[in-house]
């Protein structure tokens, strides 16, 4: 009888770990704001200087996240930031003036911005809202607004990292181009 129970109890063990196996976690992706190399032609460096994106410090990590409701965000399942926010930002604000950048490229600028809002919101856009200044040398303002930017997310697109992670590309890139059309 004691074998006979110790058979069940492997057996039930074995089985156990076998069906733990089939319910398994999807894997981590990881997403980036910047296209692939192979999509854009490597920019040749400017004169400016995208100083580090200042962000809320529940933006300041790897976390993929969408609001959820007013007063909630939610992480995105399975999908992380594959650079931290606000470096993310940083970089491709600089590869997107670099590229798009015709005049001025010789003009010494720090670009500064600071961000209050970067998320999908429950309507099915994706917010971005911050503050930017442009300046030269001497540290003077040669130009400085607010920026509300909208990205729209297609319909039922739910917590796609993917779509997620090219509407937030998309809404950086816009700001990019806001700051250089008033500043470039």
């Amino acid at each position: 009888m004691k074998h006979a129970t110790l058979r069940w109890a492997g057996v039930l063990l074995v089985s156990g770990g076998l069906l733990a196996g089939c319910g398994s976690v999807p894997p981590l992706k990881r997403i980036t704001l910047s296209p692939p190399q192979t999509d854009r032609v490597p920019a040749r460096p400017s004169d400016w200087h995208v100083m580090r994106v200042q962000v809320p410090e529940y933006l300041d990590n790897y976390h993929l996240q969408v609001r959820s409701d007013a007063h909630v965000l939610s992480e995105v399942a399975n999908a992380k930031w594959a650079i931290r926010l606000p470096v993310a930002m940083t970089q491709l604000l600089q590869q997107t003036i670099d590229e798009k950048l015709v005049q001025g490229r010789n003009k010494p600028y720090d670009v500064h911005v600071d961000v209050s809002t970067f998320e999908p919101q429950p309507g099915g856009t994706v917010v971005l809202a911050a503050q930017w200044r442009v300046t030269d040398n001497a540290d003077t303002a040669v130009s400085r607004d607010t920026a509300l930017i909208t990205q729209p997310l297609p319909a039922r697109s739910g917590d796609n990292a993917e779509i997620i992670g090219q509407a937030m590309s998309n809404a950086v890139r816009e700001l990019a181009m806001q700051i250089l059309a008033q500043t470039g």
